[in-house]
């Protein structure tokens, strides 16, 4: 039987790859796993042997004729007392066989008063019960349950079965999310899956002796276009679910990452306009389980005032012309003729709403989505519709929440239709965990939270209305594949005619719009202590308060993309260079003379400032410290120059026989000082060891001081390094001078740690990009080469061991990584202290580390 019903199986896999609906999928496949258990059930000596009645019957989505490939079969082996000693003879002889054939069983046997009984204890099987379908045995029986489930379970208690089903949707939502547009939804249990349209069906059949659609329908629990859209929705679901299950060859219904590009293929989905064909797939994805979620929520929120659980009416109150509150939720006063006439209301609707931060009736939210036509041209450029909107979005309440319920009645996208064009649009990569839509709707809501703990910077703004749009349609550019930003700018300015904006204004947006990713971007890749590169960042942004909106601005975005994005070692960058970049526009420090003389009066003045700190009885150090670089003393506070001087003073010994580390905790990460006499490969090394005890390197900065004292300062991911006590540290110290005195191979260590942790690690699940760029033009001093590739453990020894290998001095280094992939950027010169000018050394450097990223993992030799 097994095998014959494995075949049969196979036969419906095929009939669905040709065609065959996502629904008849289901209807088939319950109808193939009726006949094997009626087989069994009929074939069964213990059934014939029983001495009292039985009924086998489905439930849940076996028992609604929904059963996906992978699904559990649930059973419920009903029987009366006579038959209770018969019961375990023949459960066993229906459930071994469906073991034994793959499907996994879910089963109970109770009398009816057992049913019963457990059904007031567990909801999840009470609301089973509403699917329980007879498959054979005693109709009788059958019929006793359901009649006492009707009395004793459902009838009188309808207040309590939708607080009930409330409470369990809450806690699903609270483990598997709220929002529908997840990095990878859940299409069963997450928002917008099947779960919800069940729950909604359920309470439909349950509460008001609806069951089905059609029958809520004509009821008035659901619009003629609810119902289509719905039924549309649900159908999309069925057939992904049904997918899901066969990709993954097992009760699967999460939409992982690296199953929606062959999901993507398996629909037919195409690269096409600009996009790749998963974010195809994938926005379709999201705007179905977005339309199953807004439906059931008005649904649910019509039950809870039909059934008098949501707030009493206490009359009507006018708020203005058209708008009024009733039951603490906000509603149009006015007909649909008289909205024809003055469609404005829909956006003072929804200012009130932020004002007041009460919800939006569920009546109004569908009439608003059944009279889009009236946000028509003139609605999107009138003045007054503008300044509502830009009141709503700088009033002083979070306008998130109310950009949510414009956009999902449809309100938004059709005002700003380059907003619209984004819409469920997804992010095929593990960086951004939001769709492009709610991504900027979660950009504002950041942003307000920006106003009160940058309260200071906010104050400072005289236009906050531009930060707030630069916030909502910053990324509008995006889908197209080129660079976003460039298009963004180029768009917002007929957005910003629309609003009504004056010509400078919309100039700002679209310089916001822009330049979004310009200072994050650069200060996890820039070295901030360049002059040269803070002055071409000030040429270019020229305000202050223009770059104090790109500053918040920044801090919001990232903090909206998700958790890989944002950190306090990024914040701490994004501040410094914030800070300087702000210091170099108020001195005006906007030319080259300015920029040289800056950095010589700087260096002159940390040096008296060093020579302060030092005491009269040290005056070789003072006169040590006349020799110091300025790059070195423009690049640390007096105090810390002061504290190595005396280090390389104390430890002088040492220092000629080891390599002496020097940890330190800060507020944000870890720093290490190392100091030693300088040798070959010496950075790399540490890189190496740092790999070796599981520490992560965030930035570099090396110097040399004129009598070959190294001076390097690493910063560390916090994260392992917290849990690091002094023997961790001395064990680290201990290592590294192993390895500079060639008694440790740490490539060889590193490849041992490697094959032993191989077989743990997760798959790499996304494309990553491969690049080496070499830049000549971006440092007067260094040549810069950024390296992109897949994050592996060593790799930062791999690189820094190839730029080594060349002979080339490592000035300064910036290492992120973005979720696998890796970016490194090294600050270099060759040994003569200049750029890389060489074409053929420059071809071999970016060949090499081109090589270290795309096939350099295991390879440590």
């Amino acid at each position: 039987m097994s095998l014959e019903l494995h075949a049969q199986r196979q036969a419906l896999e095929e009939l669905w790859e040709q065609g065959l609906s996502g629904h008849q999928l289901l209807q088939q496949h319950t109808a193939l796993v009726d006949g094997c258990i009626l087989d069994h059930f009929q074939a069964s000596p213990a059934v014939g042997a029983t001495r009292g009645e039985i009924a086998l019957i489905a439930l849940g989505g076996y028992g609604r004729r929904e059963l996906y490939p992978y699904s559990d079969v649930d059973l419920l082996l009903l029987h009366d007392r006579k038959a209770k000693k018969d019961m375990q003879a023949v459960a066993e002889s229906i459930l071994y066989p469906l073991w034994d054939a793959g499907f996994d069983v879910g089963h109970s046997v109770r009398t009816v008063k057992d049913a019963i009984r457990f059904a007031k204890e567990d909801f999840i099987f009470e609301v089973s019960l509403l699917d329980a379908r007879l498959l054979t045995g005693s109709a009788s029986l059958y019929q006793e349950l359901l009649g006492r489930y009707q009395k004793k379970i459902l009838y009188g208690q309808r207040q309590r079965f939708v607080r009930t089903m409330d409470e369990m949707c809450a806690e699903r939502q609270e483990k598997y999310g709220t929002h529908s547009y997840r990095l990878e939804p859940h299409i069963k249990e997450g928002r917008g899956g099947m779960r919800d349209i069940q729950a909604m069906l359920w309470t439909a059949k349950a509460v008001f002796g609806l069951p089905d659609l059609d029958a809520m329908q004509d009821a008035g629990m659901l619009s003629q276009a609810d119902r289509r859209s719905f039924q549309e929705s649900w159908n999309m679901l069925a057939r992904i679910r049904n997918r899901l299950h066969y990709v993954s060859r097992r009760h699967n219904d999460q939409m992982h990452f690296e199953l929606q590009e062959e999901m993507a293929a398996a629909f037919g989905y195409k690269d096409r306009m600009g996009m790749l064909a998963v974010e195809h797939f994938m926005r379709e994805v999201y705007g179905h389980l977005q339309t199953i979620s807004v439906v059931t929520d008005l649904f649910f929120e019509q039950v809870q005032e039909l059934l008098g659980l949501s707030e009493k009416d206490k009359g009507e109150q006018e708020v203005e012309r058209d708008i009024c509150i009733r039951a603490k939720t906000l509603r149009l006063a006015s007909t649909e003729s008289e909205l024809a006439a003055r469609p404005g209301v829909f956006m003072r609707l929804f200012l009130q709403a932020a004002r007041k931060g009460l919800p939006v009736h569920h009546s109004t939210r569908r009439l608003i989505a059944r009279n889009l036509h009236l946000v028509d041209e003139h609605f999107r450029s009138s003045k007054r519709v503008a300044n509502t909107f830009l009141g709503l979005l700088t009033g002083g309440n979070n306008p998130a929440p109310v950009l949510e319920v414009m956009l999902e009645t449809g309100l938004l996208p059709a005002y700003i239709r380059e907003f619209g064009a984004v819409e469920s649009l997804a992010q095929h990569d593990l960086y951004h965990i939001y769709t492009v839509d709610r991504h900027q709707i979660q950009t504002v809501a950041e942003l307000h939270v920006l106003r009160e703990t940058e309260a200071e910077l906010f104050a400072s703004l005289s236009a906050p209305h531009l930060l707030y749009l630069g916030a909502l349609l910053h990324d509008i550019g995006k889908g197209q594949r080129k660079d976003h930003s460039v298009l963004g700018a180029d768009l917002i300015d007929e957005v910003g005619q629309r609003l009504g904006l004056e010509e400078k204004e919309r100039d700002v947006l679209a310089f916001l719009v822009r330049h979004h990713l310009f200072l994050p971007e650069n200060a996890l890749r820039r070295d901030l202590s360049d002059q040269d590169f803070i002055r071409d960042t000030a040429d270019l942004i020229k305000e202050s308060e223009l770059l104090t909106m790109l500053y918040l601005l920044s801090m919001a975005d990232s903090k909206a993309t998700g958790p890989s994005a944002w950190s306090a070692w990024k914040a701490s960058l994004l501040s410094d260079l914030f800070l300087k970049v702000r210091s170099c526009l108020e001195a005006e420090c906007t030319t080259d003379a300015h920029v040289e003389q800056g950095e010589e009066q700087g260096a002159t003045w940390l040096l008296e400032q060093v020579k302060g700190l030092l005491q009269d009885d040290e005056p070789p150090l003072r006169i040590a410290a006349e020799d110091l670089p300025s790059d070195y003393l423009i690049s640390f506070r007096p105090e810390d120059v002061a504290y190595h001087l005396r280090l390389h003073r104390d430890q002088a010994t040492a220092l000629q026989q080891k390599v002496l580390l020097f940890p330190e905790k800060k507020q944000r990460s870890w720093s290490l000082l190392m100091l030693c006499r300088d040798r070959q490969g010496l950075l790399a090394k540490l890189c190496g060891v740092l790999a070796l005890h599981n520490l992560s390197v965030l930035a570099a900065r090396i110097f040399t001081w004129p009598d070959g004292t190294v001076v390097d300062m690493l910063d560390l991911a916090p994260e392992a390094a917290i849990a690091f006590e002094e023997q961790d540290w001395k064990a680290l110290e201990y290592d590294l001078n192993q390895a500079v005195n060639y008694r440790l191979d740490v490539g060889r260590k590193l490849y041992n740690k490697l094959e032993s942790t191989i077989h743990g690690r997760k798959r790499q699940v996304q494309q990553l990009h491969h690049e080496v760029v070499i830049d000549n033009e971006t440092s007067a001093r260094h040549t810069v080469i950024e390296v992109y590739g897949a994050d592996h453990l060593g790799a930062l020894f791999q690189l820094t061991q190839a730029l080594s290998d060349f002979h080339l001095n490592i000035h300064r280094a910036r290492v992120a990584t973005e979720v696998e992939q890796l970016i490194d950027i090294f600050y270099v010169t060759t040994e003569d202290q200049k750029k890389i000018e060489n074409k053929e050394l420059l071809a071999r450097v970016e060949n090499t580390l081109l090589c270290v990223v795309r096939d350099g993992e295991g390879d440590f030799s």
